[in-house]
C-alpha cells in the first residue's frame, strides 16, 4: 500500500509539474503578449476618468489609491502601481533609463513612434517584480510564474489604453 501511495505521489507531481509552465515559457510567453499588444493597432477602450488620464480598467481590479500621476490598483491582496509622466512621449526611455538593475529578464521593442520594455527581478524564491512600460508611462507588480503571462498581458493592454488629457 505504501509503494502505491508513493508511485501516485510521484505521478501526481510530475502531472502537476507538466501543467505549471517553467519560468523561461512563463517568460517567453509574457514577451510575445507584450509585442503582440505593442505592435497591434487594437487598443481597449478606456472605461475608467482619473484627472489627467483616462484608461481601461479591468472590472477584477478596483482602485486603492490615487494621486496626479499615480494609481495603485488592487486585485485580491496584489496590487499594480500604474505610473504616468504626463511630460514623456510615448518613445521615451525616460522609465527605462531609471533601472538600476538590469535584472533577471529584460526585454525592448520599439516602432517609430514608441519605446516598450519589460522587466523581471526575483521578488522571493516564488514571485517576481515586473515592470512594463511603453514610453512615460509604467506599470508595475509581484506575481508568480503561473499568473506571469496574464498579469503583463492584462499590465500592456492598460497602459496601451492612457489617453492623457
Amino acid at each position: 500500500m505504501k509503494r502505491i501511495a508513493g508511485i501516485v505521489i510521484v505521478l501526481l507531481g510530475f502531472v502537476l509539474g507538466a501543467c505549471s509552465p517553467s519560468m523561461d515559457e512563463a517568460f517567453d510567453e509574457a514577451e510575445n503578449s507584450v509585442k503582440e499588444t505593442f505592435l497591434s493597432s487594437n487598443t481597449k477602450e478606456t472605461n475608467t476618468n482619473f484627472d489627467q488620464f483616462d484608461i481601461y480598467k479591468p472590472e477584477e481590479l478596483e482602485v486603492s489609491e490615487q494621486n496626479k500621476s499615480n494609481v495603485v490598483f488592487q486585485e485580491d491582496d496584489q496590487s499594480y502601481v500604474l505610473f504616468v509622466n504626463e511630460f514623456e512621449a510615448p518613445n521615451s526611455k525616460w522609465f527605462y533609463n531609471q533601472i538600476e538593475n538590469k535584472g533577471l529578464y529584460l526585454k525592448t521593442f520599439e516602432t517609430e513612434d514608441a519605446f516598450a520594455y519589460l522587466q523581471a527581478k526575483e521578488y522571493d524564491e516564488e514571485r517576481y517584480e515586473i515592470h512594463v512600460g511603453i514610453g512615460g508611462i509604467k506599470m508595475s507588480t509581484v506575481t508568480n510564474v503561473g499568473d506571469l503571462e496574464a498579469d503583463i498581458t492584462m499590465m500592456i493592454e492598460m497602459i496601451e489604453s492612457v489617453k492623457q488629457q
